[in-house]
C-alpha cells in the first residue's frame, strides 16, 4: 500500500492537533502545570497551536480530493459514511478550539479559568476522541486489509493519537 502524502499529512497533523488539544484540555483541568501558574497566555497560545495543525492537516486534505471545488460534498453523506462524520466533526473541532483559544485570549493573563473555557474544552476534547474514531472506523471498514478490519483498529488509532498530542 502507498498511501498518498496528503493522506499522511492530513492524519498525522490533525492527529497531533488533536492530541495536543485534549492534552491541553487535561493540563487545564487538573491545574497542576509549571505553565498554568505562569498565566492563561499558555492555553491562548497553546490553542493556536492546535488551530495551525489542525488548519494544516484540512489544507493537505485538499490535495487529496480529485475536485478539491467539490469539497462541500464530503460532508453530505454523514449519516452513511465514516469519512463524511470525519468531515463534519473535523470542521466542529476547529470550529470549537478557535472558541477556546478566543476565550483565553479575551480573559488575558488571568491565571484562573473561568468556566466558559473550561466548557469549550471539554468540548473540544470530546470532538477530538470522537474525530479519532471516526478516523479510526474509515480504517476499520477497509475489508481488502483483513489486519485492519478488526475493533481494535479504532482502539489503536485512538491510542496512538493520544499519544502523538
Amino acid at each position: 500500500m502507498r498511501p498518498a502524502m496528503s493522506v499522511i499529512l492530513l492524519t498525522t497533523l490533525v492527529g497531533v492537533g488533536q492530541g495536543l488539544m485534549i492534552a491541553l484540555f487535561v493540563s487545564e483541568a487538573l491545574g497542576e502545570t509549571v505553565w498554568a501558574k505562569a498565566g492563561g497566555s499558555f492555553y491562548s497560545f497553546g490553542g493556536l497551536v492546535v488551530l495551525g495543525f489542525l488548519l494544516a492537516g484540512l489544507v493537505a486534505s485538499f490535495f487529496h480530493l480529485g475536485r478539491p471545488e467539490r469539497f462541500w460534498r464530503a460532508a453530505m453523506k454523514w449519516r452513511t459514511s465514516w469519512l463524511s462524520r470525519e468531515v463534519v466533526v473535523l470542521t466542529a473541532l476547529i470550529c470549537a478550539v478557535m472558541a477556546y483559544t478566543v476565550l483565553h485570549m479575551l480573559a488575558g493573563f488571568d491565571s484562573r479559568s473561568t468556566d466558559g473555557t473550561m466548557l469549550w474544552g471539554l468540548i473540544s476534547a470530546a470532538l477530538a476522541l470522537l474525530l479519532f474514531v471516526c478516523t479510526g472506523m474509515i480504517y476499520a471498514c477497509i475489508k481488502f486489509f483483513q489486519q485492519w478490519a478488526t475493533p481494535l483498529t479504532v482502539f489503536n488509532f485512538s491510542f496512538t493519537g493520544l499519544a502523538s498530542g
